[in-house]
């Protein structure tokens, strides 16, 4: 018998916070190479999931950031214990993320970066 992946115990309150995350993103917030790109998520990838995880509950929420090089570029994700893949900007993509390729990474700091605290402060208002 497989074991049914059980749902992630706040996932309304995840999808809640990724639809505010992606409303609060902005041009300004992309690093240089991306803005102005017509893909609204294109170079959002990180801040979005780094938003996601500290707004959730970082470490405690059992979510894991993770990174996959996809379409010449690095993209950055979050996954449940389950294996669950939360992507708030995957419709960034011409073609579906191998998510099987990923690999947990941390994030660059420990507390939210500058652009994340935005996004943070965006969604919380």
């Amino acid at each position: 018998m497989q074991r049914q992946a059980r749902p992630h115990p706040h996932l309304d309150k995840l999808k809640a916070l990724g639809g505010a995350i992606l409303l609060a993103l902005s041009d300004d917030l992309r690093k240089p190479q991306y803005r102005g790109h017509p893909n609204r998520l294109k170079g959002h990838c990180y801040v979005a999931s780094e938003a996601l995880y500290h707004l959730a509950g970082g470490q405690a929420s059992g979510l894991k950031p993770m990174n996959v090089r996809h379409e010449d570029d690095q993209h950055w994700f979050l996954a449940d214990e389950d294996g669950r893949i939360y992507d708030l900007t995957a419709d960034q993509f011409s073609t579906p993320v191998p998510y099987n390729l990923a690999r947990g990474r941390g994030f660059l700091t420990r507390q939210p970066s500058l652009r994340a605290q935005i996004v943070i402060q965006r969604v919380t208002k």
